[in-house]
C-alpha cells in the first residue's frame, strides 16, 4: 500500500480533524457555551476546534471540504496504487480504458526523475514558435496554437450552451491572460499590493532566467510582460460586473467581431483554432476585445516575451523541481499562506483533473473513486432531502406575498423541472484519442488540453448534451447550472461532516440539506432568477417582481458589505450576492425541509439537545474552517462567497426559528426589520 499522505503532520489535532471517525456525529464535546449563541454563534459552535486545531503546512485552509478531500485522496491513490501491483495479476481496469489511461498519467507526473531529466525541452516548440509575434497575424496564430495546448494567453475560449438558446452550444471568448489572481491587483494601492507586484516582477524575472536569459535581459522582458498585463487589466471588467449575466451576453457574427476590434484578423484566429466557418459567438467583454485588437498592432507592444511567460507560467507545476518549487514560492506563499508544497500525490492528482475535476483525465478518476467508495443507498437517502427541501421551496413560493401570480406559477414550474443529479453520470466520458499514457508527464499533460480542446469545439453548434456533468464525482463540491436547470451533488460531498447515513435527520438537514437548499435557491437568486425553467437567459419576472426582489436582495448586499474587514478588506457584497442570497434562503428551506421529515414523529433530544439546536450546529460545524491570513485577504477581495464564518452568521439573522431554538433576544439575534423585507 502506499504511505499515508498523513505523513509528516506533528500536530495531533490536525491528525484527529482528517480521522472520518471524528466526523460522523455532532461535536457536542466542542461546543463552548462560555460563548453566548446568540451573538457569536459560529464561535459557540466552533471555538474549541478552532483552538486546537492547526492548518496543516501543505495546505492554505482547513474545514470540512478539506477534510473530505483528504480522505477521497487516501481512497484514490490506494485504488490506483492496487491497480499499479496488480497490473499483470487480476487487475480490474484493461489497459486503454479511461480508468488506466488515467492511471498510467498519474504514474507519469509521479515520474519525477525522468522529469527532470527532460526539463523544460517539450516547450521548445512553444518558446521558440513565440519569436513571430511582430505582427496581428502572427500574434493571432500563436494565440490560436497556444489555446489548442490549454494555455490561455491574451483571451479565453469555452464551448457552453448559448444563454438565450440553451439547446445548443456556443463559443465564448472572454478577457484573461493575466498572471496574477484578478485585475485590481494591477492597480491596488496600499503596501501590500505594492509589495506583491514587486514580488511578481521579481518571480518572472526568475523565470525567464531559468528559460536561460540573462538577468539583464530577464528584467527586461518582465518589465515589458508587466507592462502589457497591465494594458490589459485597465480594459477588464471587474469581478463584480463580470457577474452581470446582461453585459457579458455580446453575441455577434465574426465579421461584427471584426468590425467592434477592428485590425486583428479574427476569422484567422478562429480558422486556426479549429472552429473553421463559425456563424456567430458570444463576445463577453467586447472592450477588451477592442484593446486586444490595439495592442496586436502595436510595435511597441513585446508580444513574444509576453508569449513565453504565458507558455512558462502555464506549464511550471508540469516542469522539473525548479521550475515547481518557484511557481509556488510566489503563487502559494504569497497569495495563500502555504508554508510548505503539498505532496507530490495530491499535486499530481489536482493537474490531472482540472481544478473542478472535470478537465483532462478528471472524469476517469471520478469512476475509479465511485467504484470504491458510493452505496446506492447513499443516493436514495440524499434524494429524499432533495424532495423535502424542493417542496419547502415550493411552500415558501405560494406563501410569498410580495410576488405576483403571474410570475409565481412560473417560479413554480421552474422549480418543478428542476432537475437532480445525484452521485455520478448515466454515462462515463470516453477518452478515445486522448493520446495519453505512460509516457512524459508534460506532453501528457498538452495531449490532455488537446483532447479538451477538440471536444469543446466539436460541440459548437450541435446540441447540448443534458446528461454532461461539470464536475467530477470524486471533488467535493456541489453546483446549480442554470442552463440545464439542474442541481448536481457530486458523490464526493456525500460524506460526513454534511451527509451520514447513520445520523438522525436533524444533522443531515443542517449539513447536506443546507447544500442543497443553496444549490436549489441559486435557481432564484439575483442571477440565476433571470434563467427561465428551460435554461434560457430573458425577462419572464413582471417589472413590479423584478423590482421587489431587487429591494429585498440590498438588504442581504448591505448586510454583507457591513462585515468585519479582513486585514483591511472590506467584504464585497455585491459581488458575493448571489451566493448569500442562496446561503440564506438555503438554509431556510433546509429547516423547512427537517420539519417535513420530522412530521408525526415525536420531538426526542439528543445529547440533551432539540432537534432545532441540532440542525442549527450540525451547519455551524460543516462550514467551521481556519484559513491562512493572505488566502482570506485574496478570498474577500476576488471570491464569489462570503468566508465561512460569514456563511454562518449571514444566515441565521434572517430566520426567527434560530433565535427561538436558543432562547435569543430577537431584537439582539435578527437582522432588523428583516421580517418585511425577506425573499424567501
Amino acid at each position: 500500500m502506499m504511505r499515508s499522505p498523513l505523513r509528516g503532520l506533528a500536530a495531533s489535532a490536525v491528525v484527529a480533524a482528517f480521522s472520518p471517525a471524528a466526523q460522523a456525529a455532532l461535536d457536542v464535546a466542542g461546543i463552548d457555551k462560555t460563548v453566548d449563541a446568540c451573538t457569536s454563534f459560529y464561535q459557540y459552535a466552533n471555538k474549541s476546534w478552532l483552538a486546537t486545531t492547526e492548518i496543516p503546512a501543505d495546505r492554505a485552509r482547513l474545514g470540512a471540504f478539506e477534510i473530505i478531500d483528504q480522505r477521497n485522496e487516501q481512497l484514490l491513490l490506494e485504488a490506483i496504487d492496487n491497480e499499479i501491483r496488480t497490473a499483470f495479476r487480476g487487475k480490474k481496469y484493461a489497459r486503454g480504458t479511461p480508468e488506466w489511461m488515467a492511471i498510467e498519467y498519474y504514474q507519469s507526473g509521479m515520474n519525477t526523475n525522468r522529469i527532470e531529466y527532460h526539463s523544460y525541452r517539450g516547450l521548445l516548440p512553444m518558446l521558440e514558435r513565440a519569436k513571430a509575434a511582430a505582427n496581428p497575424a502572427e500574434i493571432a496564430s500563436n494565440l490560436a496554437y497556444l489555446h489548442g495546448l490549454g494555455i490561455r494567453a491574451g483571451f479565453t475560449y469555452s464551448v457552453d450552451p448559448d444563454r438565450k438558446d440553451s439547446t445548443r452550444y456556443l463559443m465564448e471568448i472572454s478577457q484573461g491572460g493575466l498572471g496574477l489572481p484578478d485585475r485590481d491587483y494591477y492597480f491596488l494601492d496600499d503596501e501590500r499590493s505594492k509589495l506583491l507586484r514587486e514580488g511578481y516582477r521579481k518571480h518572472m524575472r526568475r523565470m525567464f532566467e531559468m528559460l536561460e536569459d540573462s538577468p539583464e535581459a530577464a528584467a527586461r522582458n518582465a518589465d515589458k510582460v508587466i507592462a502589457l498585463e497591465t494594458e490589459l487589466a485597465k480594459v477588464s471588467m471587474t469581478a463584480t460586473d463580470r457577474r452581470d449575466v446582461d453585459k457579458t451576453y455580446n453575441r455577434m457574427t465574426v465579421a461584427q467581431l471584426s468590425e467592434a476590434a477592428p485590425g486583428f484578423p479574427w476569422r484567422d484566429y478562429f480558422d486556426s483554432l479549429g472552429a473553421r466557418g463559425i456563424a456567430d459567438l458570444n463576445v463577453s467583454q467586447p472592450e477588451f476585445f477592442k484593446a486586444i485588437a490595439r495592442l496586436a498592432n502595436d510595435k511597441s507592444v513585446d508580444w513574444t516575451n509576453y508569449l513565453r511567460w504565458q507558455v512558462v507560467n502555464a506549464a511550471a507545476t508540469k516542469l522539473p523541481r525548479r521550475f515547481d518549487d518557484e511557481n509556488f514560492d510566489f503563487f502559494e506563499r504569497q497569495f495563500k499562506g502555504v508554508k510548505t508544497p503539498p505532496p507530490r500525490h495530491r499535486k499530481v492528482l489536482r493537474i490531472i483533473g482540472g481544478p473542478y475535476g472535470s478537465e483532462g483525465v478528471g472524469m476517469a478518476l471520478g469512476k475509479i473513486f465511485v467504484d470504491e467508495n458510493f452505496p446506492p443507498d447513499a443516493k436514495k437517502r440524499a434524494l429524499d432531502l432533495v424532495n423535502n427541501v424542493k417542496a419547502a421551496l415550493h411552500d415558501r413560493l405560494k406563501a410569498a406575498s410580495w410576488m405576483t401570480e403571474e410570475t409565481r406559477k412560473r417560479s413554480l414550474e421552474k422549480l418543478a423541472t428542476m432537475q437532480v443529479k445525484i452521485g455520478y453520470p448515466d454515462q462515463w466520458r470516453s477518452y478515445t484519442g486522448a493520446g495519453i499514457g505512460i509516457g512524459k508527464f508534460l506532453e501528457n499533460w498538452l495531449a490532455s488540453n488537446t483532447f479538451d480542446h477538440r471536444r469543446d469545439i466539436n460541440r459548437i453548434g450541435k446540441p447540448v448534451d443534458r446528461g454532461d456533468w461539470l464536475i467530477s464525482p470524486h471533488v467535493v463540491n456541489a453546483y446549480y447550472n442554470p442552463a440545464a436547470n439542474e442541481i448536481v451533488f457530486p458523490a464526493a460531498i456525500l460524506q460526513p461532516p454534511y451527509f451520514d447515513a447513520r445520523a438522525d435527520d436533524a444533522l443531515n438537514y443542517g449539513g447536506i440539506g443546507m447544500v442543497i437548499g443553496h444549490e436549489i435557491t441559486h435557481g432564484f437568486d439575483n442571477r440565476g432568477r433571470r434563467y427561465d425553467k428551460d435554461g434560457n437567459l430573458r425577462d419572464w419576472w413582471t417589472p413590479e417582481d423584478e423590482a421587489r426582489f431587487n429591494e429585498r436582495a440590498k438588504v442581504i448586499e448591505a448586510q454583507y458589505s457591513a462585515m468585519e474587514p479582513v486585514e483591511g478588506v472590506k467584504p464585497n457584497g455585491t459581488l458575493t450576492l448571489g451566493e448569500n442570497i442562496s446561503d440564506v434562503g438555503g438554509m431556510k428551506i433546509a429547516y423547512d425541509g427537517l420539519q417535513k421529515a420530522m412530521k408525526g414523529k415525536p420531538p426526542v433530544k439528543i445529547d440533551g439537545l432539540t432537534a432545532d439546536q441540532r440542525f442549527f450546529l450540525s451547519f455551524a460545524q460543516a462550514w467551521r474552517s481556519k484559513a491562512r491570513p493572505e488566502y482570506e485577504r485574496n478570498a474577500v477581495l476576488t471570491g464569489q462567497h462570503s468566508l465561512p464564518r460569514f456563511r454562518v452568521a449571514g444566515p441565521i439573522a434572517h430566520m426567527p426559528e434560530f433565535a427561538r431554538a436558543f432562547s435569543c433576544d430577537a431584537s439582539k439575534a435578527l437582522l432588523p426589520g428583516i421580517a418585511g423585507n425577506a425573499i424567501w
